[in-house]
């Protein structure tokens, strides 16, 4: 069960880390020292955020359908 549904926890988690990255470039003063500061409690937030959606029902009560899911035949 844990294998068929790592590609869904890695796509979430790239797609979590691009929109991450992405506000924090934009939000963020172009100083190296205040990027890397507001990065590392991301890097260590985001995986957190991506396993709670994929493997603790996380995106059913979002009520956010996830491509080739396979919750429906659980054993």
């Amino acid at each position: 069960m844990l294998r068929r549904r790592l590609p869904t926890y890695v796509l979430t988690l790239l797609a979590l880390d691009a929109v991450v990255l992405t506000v924090e470039a934009m939000l963020l003063p172009p100083d190296p020292f205040t990027q890397l500061v507001v990065l590392l409690p991301t890097l260590a937030v985001v995986p957190v955020v991506a396993y709670w959606l994929v493997y603790r029902g996380g995106f059913e009560r979002l009520g956010v359908g996830v491509v080739g899911d396979d919750r429906d035949d659980r054993e």
